[in-house]
C-alpha cells in the first residue's frame, strides 16, 4: 500500500504545500510513509486538475488517497463529485481525511477487511462532507454577489483594482522576452493576469 497526499489550494497567492508537515506527521503516527506529494494550485470546482490526474494515473489497487479536508479534494456539484468518486474507486484507492477519523481506519486494515457498515458510513461521511464543501462554496459565491450589488446600489463599487505595481513588473518581464513559466515563478501570479498584461501591451503598441 502507498500513501499518495493530494495537497491544493486555489490561487498562487496561497501555499498549497501548507499542510505537508501535518500530513507526514499524521502518517508517522500510523507507522506509514507518504510515497508522493501532488500539489496544485487549481480550484476544487473544476473536473480537470493535473495534479489529481497523474496521483489517479501513478496510483495502484489498494493506495491511499490522503487529504486534509474534504474541500482540498471537491468543491463539485453532486454528480461531478459522484464522477470523480467513481473513478477513485475504480483505481482501488481509498480516501483517508485528516479531520475525518473515520477513514483513519483504512492505515491500520486492508479496505476489504472493514464490516460493510464501517464502509457504508465511511463513504456516507465522504458524501457529506463533499456536498458540505459545494454549499461552503455556493455561499460565499452568493454573499459575494449579494456584497457586489449592495456596494453598486450604493455607489462605492470600483470593481477589482488592478496591481499598479504587479501589471509594471510583468510588462518589464514580458518586454526582457522572459516566459510567462518564468513570471510567475518571480512574481506568483497566474497566467491569466500574464496575459491580460500582454494585451494591455499590444494595445498600446
Amino acid at each position: 500500500m502507498f500513501v499518495r497526499c493530494y495537497l491544493r489550494a486555489s490561487t498562487l497567492e496561497q501555499s498549497a504545500d501548507r499542510a505537508k508537515e501535518e500530513t507526514i506527521a499524521f502518517v508517522k503516527q500510523h507507522d506509514h510513509k507518504i510515497a508522493g506529494f501532488y500539489v496544485e494550485n487549481e480550484s476544487g470546482t473544476k473536473a480537470a486538475r493535473p495534479e489529481l490526474e497523474r496521483l489517479l494515473n501513478d496510483s495502484h489497487n489498494g493506495d491511499v488517497l490522503l487529504i486534509e479536508k474534504m474541500d482540498r479534494l471537491t468543491r463539485l456539484p453532486y454528480q461531478q463529485w459522484q464522477t470523480l468518486k467513481s473513478r477513485i474507486q475504480e483505481k482501488g484507492l481509498t480516501i483517508v481525511v485528516l479531520d475525518q477519523p473515520m477513514t483513519h481506519l483504512a492505515l491500520g486494515v486492508n479496505q476489504p477487511e472493514l464490516s460493510a457498515i464501517q464502509q457504508a458510513l465511511t463513504s456516507f461521511m465522504l458524501d457529506l462532507g463533499a456536498a458540505m464543501a459545494r454549499d461552503d462554496y455556493e455561499t460565499r459565491q452568493k454573499r459575494q454577489a449579494q456584497g457586489i450589488a449592495q456596494a453598486k446600489a450604493e455607489g462605492k463599487y470600483k470593481g477589482k483594482q488592478i496591481n499598479i505595481e504587479l501589471h509594471k513588473n510583468i510588462k518589464t518581464m514580458l518586454t526582457a522576452g522572459l516566459s510567462y513559466t518564468d513570471i510567475q515563478k518571480a512574481l506568483k501570479c497566474s497566467r491569466a493576469t500574464i496575459a491580460r498584461v500582454k494585451k494591455i501591451i499590444m494595445t498600446q503598441t
